[in-house]
């Protein structure tokens, strides 16, 4: 008897062995994918980059392409997606499309760019000569008060500013060393009460004449303090001045106001003055672009407004975050139509059994009218709008899978409470992930150990998201064995995502390989090194 039960005993340990082992490869392998099907070209590369995927073991695919919102009555695309659908189906392919266009929102906002996430500015002060009306200079800060290209300015809140900085050298218009997405920017603004950097879109640079011209433009937002910083040696001159209606944005939720100096008559508009708007808002690049003249204010003929006068003006701007980051508001209600038809599109074209919500790095909000006279907190709003989209998803396709990115709702990184403002938000994410609907799968892309525990004991399944363009063999190495570590113990992980910011997809096959094989080597790593970082343009801060 004794010797049965020892058999057993080891027959049991056997199996639990051979199950945990069986338990090492997860149950789906993810390839994250941009795709474009605008043309037959693109659509042979995508087919190409599918049987790639399925070689090295590939299940699904989450897809980058927006097409579809553009061209869902479009033969020639349907006939392109039909095509995909077709090798899918045959591959044994998942393909999740991507959808939901937040913190990058250029393939909503080129339908209405106006539609863009709103900065106010308060009372700007505008002369009039003749029949238009344009800033003050007299707004300007003293830049000769700059030491060495430093110095502190006491503002008024709300107001727009651009920057501008004169060189000799194209090479000295740059200069790297403020880090992160900003490196090479020639100057740098931080408010001071709150502390934030104000200064978030790439300078532009450009010849004007014998010199190099690099601009930008900032709001001066709730601080009355900022501190400029010139990072550029030996420049010629720095100017700071009124940006006047530069990407000033008109749609009904944001209120255009046009008043008398001590601000007891307001002016009517098309009455006292023409319609206000930028002719250059959305620039030919498919983006916000700051590099141009601002609009005067133009008077009709029957104006009660008169020459010299002063005016103050107030208004909401767009404003892009580094140099391809253009953010749709979260606050109008109208941003739902756009998100439904995407949807209604999507489904009409993929009839997918999945959607990602891309609801991403989302940097400028909480600022509209709606959110400040509802006194919601940015991390509420969030909330609000994730599952507003949730449902909607689930109006046109109640049984699909939901995934998103961890990181805008995670209580341990972007949406932790007792942090400061984050970026050019109104506040910060905190609670943003309070009422995630349980059913969302969570993308885990910076291996946020902590926060990717929260998430499990939530109940939320998990895709670890890795490779972040690791550079060689011991990096992936590295990198899977950080995620293996991290997620060791956590319930529900269902798969393992190649997520590629820039290099493309010639690692593959080695990845998955070293993630199959992990058992054999994970013993003989190399010393450790600084985790690789994205480069950019996908999730996270």
């Amino acid at each position: 008897m004794k010797r049965l039960s020892l058999c057993l005993c080891s027959l049991i340990c056997l199996f639990l062995a051979a199950s945990a082992s069986a338990q090492e490869k997860y149950p789906q392998q993810w390839n994250f994918v941009r795709a474009s099907l605008e043309d037959d070209a693109g659509m042979e590369k995508f087919l190409a980059l599918m049987k790639q995927s399925k070689d090295v073991g590939c299940t699904h695919l989450q897809m980058n392409d927006s097409q579809w919102l553009r061209s869902v009555d479009d033969p020639a695309y349907q006939g392109r997606v039909a095509k995909v659908r077709t090798l899918a189906k045959d591959l044994g392919l998942t393909i999740v499309p991507s959808v939901y266009a937040f913190g990058y929102s250029g393939r909503y906002l080129q339908f209405d760019p106006n539609m863009g996430a709103g900065l106010p500015v308060k009372d700007m002060v505008f002369i009039v000569k003749g029949k238009t009306a344009s800033p003050d200079p007299a707004q300007a800060l003293d830049t000769s008060k700059l030491a060495n290209g430093v110095g502190d300015y006491k503002v008024k809140p709300f107001s727009y500013y651009r920057i501008s900085l004169y060189t000799k050298e194209k090479t000295g218009a740059v200069r790297t060393g403020f880090g992160g997405s900003g490196a090479g920017e020639p100057f740098r603004v931080n408010g001071l009460n709150p502390n934030r950097q104000l200064s978030r879109c790439n300078a532009f640079i450009k010849q004007e004449g014998e010199h190099w011209l690099s601009t930008t433009t900032f709001n001066t937002l709730d601080s009355s303090d900022i501190h400029v910083q010139v990072s550029v040696p030996n420049y010629e001159s720095v100017k700071i001045e009124p940006a006047g209606a530069v990407e000033i944005l008109r749609r009904d939720a944001l209120p255009l106001k046009v008043t008398s100096e001590d601000g007891k008559t307001v002016y009517e508009e098309g009455k006292d003055f023409r319609k206000l708007v930028d002719p250059k808002l959305w620039a030919e690049s498919g983006d916000y672009d700051s590099d141009h003249a601002a609009p005067d204010i133009e008077l009709t003929d029957n104006s009660a407004i008169r020459d010299g006068q002063k005016l103050l003006v107030s208004f909401y701007h767009a404003y892009k975050i580094y140099s391809d980051q253009d953010t749709i508001s979260l606050e109008d209600p109208k941003t739902f139509e756009i998100m439904e038809k995407d949807i209604a599109a999507c489904v009409k074209t993929w009839a997918p059994e999945g959607f990602f919500m891309n609801y991403d790095e989302i940097r400028i909000a909480g600022w509209e009218p709606s959110t400040l006279e509802s006194k919601i907190t940015p991390g509420q709003l969030l909330a609000q709008h994730t599952k507003k989209g949730y449902d909607i998803i689930r109006k046109y396709s109640p049984n699909a899978k939901i995934y998103t990115w961890n990181d805008m709702y995670d209580s341990t990184g972007n949406a932790r409470g007792g942090q400061g403002a984050y970026y050019l938000v109104n506040g910060n994410w905190a609670g943003a992930g309070e009422g995630l609907p349980k059913d969302i799968i969570i993308m885990s892309w910076n291996g946020n150990a902590a926060g990717m525990k929260v998430f499990a004991d939530n109940g939320h399944p998990l895709i670890l998201c890795g490779y972040y363009d690791a550079r060689n063999t011991d990096a992936m190495k590295r990198n899977i064995d950080n995620w293996k570590r991290k997620a060791n113990g956590l319930p529900n992980v269902l798969g393992f995502m190649y997520t590629q910011w820039g290099s493309g997809y010639d690692n593959l096959k080695e990845y998955f390989t070293l993630l199959d094989t992990y058992d054999q080597w994970k013993g003989s790593l190399p010393p450790p090194a600084t985790r690789p970082r994205r480069a950019g343009g996908g999730a996270g801060n």
